[in-house]
């Protein structure tokens, strides 16, 4: 079979990607890479051995290798959950998984705040979870069957979901009563137009947006399974009046087709149009920012079928965001669209720039998968199945003629980070795909 080498690299690095219970994080986890040998005698000090590769990692300045391209000690909250959508069809990765959401909650603030990334001995950043963090728990207690709801009861799921749903309605409710997306950091999607530069919780974004709505409904359906009828009704009911608002505030559309804006809100300004979060062209004109999470409400069935339709001929427009190899995640004839493995960002908790993984033109495995399954909820499966083909095809290339895969790639097919390693995460998503769309 054509992919059959590429499953079995995915399902054994993954197995290279579990992490034993240590420090703060009291279950089985898992990283979006494979140990590296500084971080394994990192963990083995951590585990009472001694040696002096370990030792030279434990000095005070010595950094957690994110910058180089070295994950394999982070818990990040975003590739967890997303992972966890294959990794959960093989049994041998459901108590990791589940492990993964205990340590993420366990290590929340008492306001509710998952963060977004933590390391078994301390909280990176204090950076919030986006929206994912109920989906995260409705796969697993999927995955459980009939041990779910023991599952649920046993280790408070319904309390640690619930509280980081207010906390993000408390904290993060803007002022058109949208969700705001905290930072493009924060948002998993580091270089994104829409929100890379701006400040902080100043932007109300369309792919936050679109996850909230997700996350009302996998809480409605954790009620739903415990017997909470009146929560869960309630759950629902927020997840259709947001819904209905990305339509009514967010949609735009142009001879291209449409998608859905960013807003900012500005003190005084008159119109809904004058917030859109936009730039002046080449030609002088002014237009929205748009990426490819722009088009992320598709995935969470926000659009109307007559937007889906306008929405569905943007995404397949050869010189914008269709490429060879999958979506583009700036469309190739924006005048931002780039493909350099790394982006240029200041980062105000360094008070200086640093590189960060660019998300303004290259191959997500991510955004194919997003948008693969936003296409087949409108009746596009011919359009799905082509994008998972591209997407084994992409990652089949780079591991015949590298022997390893990396977090995203340009038109040409070529890995572009990390520099060394290989990159699981949510790359697992190929085997999703290809199982529902192609097989």
């Amino acid at each position: 079979m054509e992919f059959d080498a590429l499953r079995h690299y995915l399902l054994s690095e993954s197995r290279q990607c579990l992490r034993p219970p240590i420090d703060r994080f009291r279950h089985p986890w898992i990283a979006p890479m494979p140990l590296s040998p500084t971080a394994e005698a990192y963990l083995n000090r951590r585990q009472g051995k001694s040696d002096a590769a370990s030792d030279q990692m434990a000095r005070p300045n010595t950094g957690d290798g994110f910058a180089t391209g070295d994950y394999s000690l982070g818990l990040f909250h975003h590739d967890a959950s997303e992972a966890a959508i294959e990794l959960l069809q093989h049994s041998e990765f459901i108590e990791s998984v589940a492990g993964s959401f205990l340590c993420l909650t366990d290590c929340a603030a008492p306001s509710g705040r998952v963060h977004r990334v933590e390391l078994c001995h301390k909280t990176r950043d204090g950076e919030p979870a986006k929206p994912v963090i109920c989906q995260f728990a409705w796969r697993i207690v999927e995955a459980m069957g009939d041990q779910g709801p023991e599952w649920i009861e046993r280790h408070r799921v319904l309390d640690r979901c619930s509280q980081f749903i207010a906390y993000l309605e408390r904290e993060y409710t803007g002022l058109h009563g949208l969700i705001l997306t905290h930072s493009s950091l924060a948002s998993g999607f580091d270089s994104d137009i829409l929100t890379a530069t701006l400040p902080d919780k100043s932007v109300e974004g369309p792919d936050t947006n679109a996850m909230m709505i997700l996350e009302y409904e996998a809480l409605s359906r954790l009620h739903r399974l415990m017997g909470h009828k009146e929560e869960s009704t309630h759950c629902d009911f927020k997840a259709e009046r947001l819904r209905d608002n990305l339509r009514r505030l967010l949609w735009y559309e142009d001879d291209q087709g449409g998608f859905f804006v960013a807003l900012r809100w500005q003190h005084g300004v008159g119109s809904l149009e004058g917030e859109i979060v936009s730039v002046r062209d080449h030609a002088g004109k002014i237009r929205p920012l748009e990426s490819w999470s722009t088009l992320l409400p598709l995935y969470a069935r926000v659009p109307t079928a007559a937007q889906a339709e306008r929405m569905i001929a943007r995404i397949t427009r050869p010189e914008g965001y269709w490429g060879p190899y999958g979506v583009r995640t700036v469309p190739a004839d924006d005048i931002f669209f780039h493909q350099a493995p790394r982006v240029m960002l200041y980062d105000h908790k360094k008070s200086g720039r640093g590189p960060v993984s660019n998300w303004s033109g290259p191959l997500w495995i991510l955004s194919n998968y997003y948008l693969a399954i936003g296409l087949s909820y409108y009746g596009r499966a011919d359009l799905a199945q082509e994008l998972a083909l591209k997407t084994g095809r992409l990652l089949s290339r780079n591991l015949s003629e590298h022997g390893r895969l990396f977090e995203c790639y340009n038109d040409q097919g070529e890995g572009l980070w990390p520099a060394r390693g290989t990159f699981l995460s949510w790359n697992v998503l190929a085997l999703t795909l290809l199982r529902q769309f192609s097989l």
